[in-house]
């Protein structure tokens, strides 16, 4: 389902004629409709762990205490395991643990997340490598957080997307809307469940 049949599907449930593009569309409803969209896919990577939208990164040392950037499009580490070390598991510490460490070079065994930063302990030597696995806010198929064509596509479920968007609309336009609600908040609780990465 493409961000156009998301729009139809949300004409159809609110009474209004299904537009013929949404992006690019001068009507003030088809412009309301593209940003609810994008608020509605923002909602969705940030209320569950989506499999689909996992990745991971490697992070490289320079023999520096470097604070590693994280890549564009990061949102939080994976629950459980997020941070490794070639075979070993490398654990995260509080601001105030990690304050009491001394900088000193080998191989990671703690990190401390700021942001979007990423610094170990101890730090590694040049060339030398750990693996990041995080959930990305890139919910499109176009790589981005956003819309950008009427083609586009969500990467979590095209169904459930459309029951987000239409609660959205009908909740912002003074519409009834709980029975949709209710509909939409048991969808995302059994997606959620099917991809066993449930984050409410």
């Amino acid at each position: 389902m493409t961000l156009i049949s998301i729009a139809s599907a949300l004409a159809t449930n609110a009474g209004m004629k299904v537009p013929a593009s949404v992006i690019g569309n001068p009507a003030r409803e088809w412009v309301e409709a593209h940003q609810f969209a994008n608020e509605a896919g923002e909602e969705l990577a940030r209320r569950v762990d989506w499999g689909q939208l996992q990745a991971s990164a490697t992070l490289t040392g320079d023999g520096t205490n470097l604070a590693h950037a994280l890549p564009a499009g990061f949102s939080r580490l994976n629950r459980g395991v997020a941070v490794m070390a070639g075979t070993s598991i490398v654990r995260p510490l509080t601001r105030q643990e990690w304050s009491r460490l001394v900088p000193a070079e080998g191989v990671p065994r703690y990190f401390l997340l700021e942001a979007e930063t990423l610094t170990l302990w101890p730090y590694l030597a040049n060339g030398d490598t750990v693996t990041v696995q995080y959930q990305s806010l890139n919910w499109c198929d176009n790589g981005t957080a956003a819309f950008a064509a009427d083609t586009d596509s969500p990467l979590v479920d095209e169904d459930l997307f459309a029951k987000a968007l239409i609660v959205r609309w009908r909740r912002q336009k003074g519409m009834s809307f709980a029975d949709e609600e209710a509909e939409y908040e048991a969808a995302l609780q059994d997606f959620a469940r099917f991809n066993d990465r449930s984050r409410f």
